[in-house]
């Protein structure tokens, strides 16, 4: 078995805490550690070090590094640029393969949360022995509401019928009280190459520097011959490119407790509050809270004094360069003002 671990992602929807500069995988939230952190343990209880990968954008590299010492320093792939999943997992399998053909790639995205992780541990190793009978295996989540932004799976015992992008709020209540869908947490498991052969069928165009990059891995022309690769090679999730393409995969439900962090109502969720239901953060400073009637509430403090007054239900992250104030159940929204940053070109904000 081998882990790859995918560490490239920006975490829009955290803003303003996570930025370009500072993702939210790297983010010291919970327990006094980083997501990543959190996920390179339970990597570890996989696999050993030597065969744990990890790809990310090169601009964070500086960061895997400290915070992964024990893995080598080429089993780290920087990505040039943003291509998605597709060309992140194909490549990790392309040079997973080089070392060993017989490889059972477990697929592990940086920015989830997981308990308990014996039982993480167990559901992985059980996708592992499928995926060794060279099965395309997933670990679908049982979903706990309505979600219109996950994408799901249909299921039929351990068989897997479709996978299917993110449902309409309808569909989404119907999928969830038929008890027949589980959420996609991008949990895959799969030999290195079965998903190189499934990607060369699906999406060609991804996988078409592979023989230059294969020739080129270990010599002096390896980077520049990924920068074309990735200049290239399309923008594609892995679900596009292949899953909801195939038949006759494997779906194991997860037995664990598991989040994606994926928007402040996650991280809230996730955190202990006090007597009166607030959710107190303080990651980067020694701000603090005074509430007089305030109940519900997430606030992420750097270092001024918040003060809240009949104030419910309610999102505060206060930063250096901007603060968000908005309503809890409106957090999704916060992925729409990262892309009228964009369009505003207010650009040393994201």
């Amino acid at each position: 078995m081998y882990v790859l671990i995918l560490a490239g992602g920006g975490g829009t929807r955290l803003w303003p805490l996570s930025r370009e500069h500072s993702p939210k995988q790297f983010l010291k939230i919970f327990d006094g550690k980083s997501l990543f952190q959190h996920t390179l343990e339970r990597a570890r209880r996989l696999v050993p070090a030597s065969r744990i990968y990890i790809s990310t954008a090169q601009k964070y590299l500086s960061y895997v590094k400290k915070e992964a010492a024990d893995i080598p320093d080429e089993n780290i792939i920087g990505e040039p640029m943003r291509r998605d999943t597709a060309l992140a997992q194909g490549l990790g399998a392309l040079i997973i393969h080089q070392r060993d053909p017989r490889a059972i790639i477990i697929n592990l995205a940086s920015d989830h949360l997981i308990s308990p992780v014996s039982k993480f541990v167990s559901d992985m190793q059980l996708a592992a022995k499928f995926a060794a009978q060279d099965k395309f295996v997933t670990v679908g989540i049982r979903p706990r509401f309505p979600h219109t932004g996950m994408g799901h799976i249909q299921v039929r015992g351990t068989t897997g019928v479709r996978f299917v992008e993110k449902p309409s709020l309808e569909l989404a209540e119907e999928y969830t009280a038929s008890g027949n869908f589980l959420w996609n947490a991008n949990l895959y498991v799969w030999p290195a190459k079965l998903i190189l052969d499934l990607l060369k069928k699906y999406s060609p165009k991804t996988t078409a520097f592979f023989p230059r990059i294969a020739a080129a891995i270990g010599t002096d022309s390896e980077k520049q011959v990924l920068q074309a690769a990735f200049q290239m090679a399309p923008t594609i999730s892995i679900d596009y490119a292949v899953s909801e393409k195939i038949q006759n995969f494997v779906c194991i439900k997860a037995s664990f407790t598991w989040s994606d962090i994926g928007d402040w109502s996650e991280v809230q969720d996730n955190l202990p509050a006090d007597a009166m239901g607030n959710v107190i953060l303080g990651t980067r400073g020694r701000g603090e809270h005074i509430g007089v009637n305030s109940r519900k509430n997430l606030l992420v403090l750097d270092k001024q004094l918040i003060v809240t007054v009949g104030v419910e239900n309610m999102l505060i992250v206060d930063t250096p360069e901007a603060i968000l104030i908005c309503n809890v159940n409106d957090d999704q929204a916060v992925k729409q003002v990262h892309q009228i940053l964009k369009e505003q070109k207010l650009l040393k904000y994201l």
